[in-house]
């Protein structure tokens, strides 16, 4: 199974929202940006249905330090004022998460596991089992040819090919009755 990701768009290195940040508020925009692809709420930072507050979001991206979570703090503050993040109903979301991260239906494990069934019992339709006296011929030929080689010391001209098939054909004919 694939690991869970979210789409990091290289438009990114020339946002100015991104670009006035510090390097370290960019990550924590990254990080807050993947605990949001982990929410798997549309964008919203929540918990059991609930919106986590700074300090939760702090803990779930395993900030330790006073410095980091101000870091975090500024960050967000920012980004909430340049149209990025907003609060909605106790709950950070992240602004137009589902059209930056959708994942189109097509693409869904579900769906391509339908397409995958589908494709292979379209395959196992059109593969017609092999008539046995066609694998039995082939394998006769092969053999055939093989030991007239050796015994000639030479390959075999299209006429002595031919004449071997038609000894065949006539054997598998009495066998198989045709």
């Amino acid at each position: 199974m694939p690991l869970p990701w979210i789409k990091m768009w290289l438009e990114a290195l020339d946002d100015p929202k991104l670009t006035r940040l510090s390097l370290a508020e960019r990550g924590a925009w990254w990080g807050l940006l993947k605990l949001a692809g982990k929410c798997a709420a549309g964008g919203k930072i929540i918990s059991g249905g609930l919106g986590l507050d700074i300090d939760e979001i702090a803990d779930a991206l395993h900030i330790k330090t006073g410095q980091d979570k101000q870091t975090l703090e500024s960050m967000m503050a920012k980004m909430e004022e340049r149209g990025s993040l907003k609060w909605n109903n106790h709950a950070l979301v992240v602004v137009h998460w589902e059209e930056r991260q959708r994942v189109p239906p097509s693409a869904r494990p579900e769906a391509v596991a339908k397409r995958v069934q589908l494709y292979r019992a379209r395959r196992k339709e059109m593969a017609e089992p092999p008539d046995p006296r066609e694998v039995e011929r082939q394998n006769l030929l092969s053999i055939s040819y093989r030991q007239r080689k050796k015994e000639l010391g030479r390959d075999l001209t299209t006429e002595e090919k031919v004449e071997i098939g038609q000894k065949i054909d006539k054997e598998l004919d009495k066998k198989y009755g045709g």
